[in-house]
């Protein structure tokens, strides 16, 4: 039997030290970027659950036959459904602001707008929902 201590292969010191180091720097790297993308995730989904409340209150409004309001308030908007009345608040650090829609929001018993316009979310991102006035139809762009 020959044994030969000087011919085995393996890391030295330094190399695993310096792997190591360049994996510890990727991953600072990753998670250092997760707050920025939690944050747009957040106003995404605010734009999304304002869009569709909007068309819930439309729904509402034609199949009970009963007008429907969406109030705009600075902390939350509120959804008047008949006897029911549904609160949002915005999550923290998000803002909704009517553009060129007023504080309020009304469809007819048909399911047809009193007004149209623009709503913006902002946050991280900002998020524009275009109510069309006639058909009452809601688009979410992203700004």
């Amino acid at each position: 039997m020959n044994i030969k201590l000087n011919e085995e292969e393996g890391f030295t010191l330094l190399e695993s030290l310096l792997v190591l180091s360049l994996a510890s720097i990727l991953l600072i790297a990753v998670f250092t970027a997760l707050p920025p993308i939690y944050g747009n995730t957040a106003v995404r989904q605010a734009a999304w659950q304002l869009k569709n409340d909007i068309m819930l209150a439309q729904q509402t409004a034609m199949s009970s036959h009963q007008r429907t309001k969406i109030l705009f308030q600075r902390k939350d908007y509120q959804l008047i459904m008949d006897n029911t009345v549904i609160e949002r608040p915005y999550p923290t650090g998000l803002s909704i602001e009517p553009l060129t829609l007023k504080d309020r929001l009304e469809f007819n018993e048909k399911g047809h707008p009193n007004t149209g316009g623009k709503i913006r979310v902002k946050g991280h991102d900002a998020y524009d929902i275009t109510v069309y006035l006639g058909s009452g139809r809601v688009n979410v762009e992203r700004k």
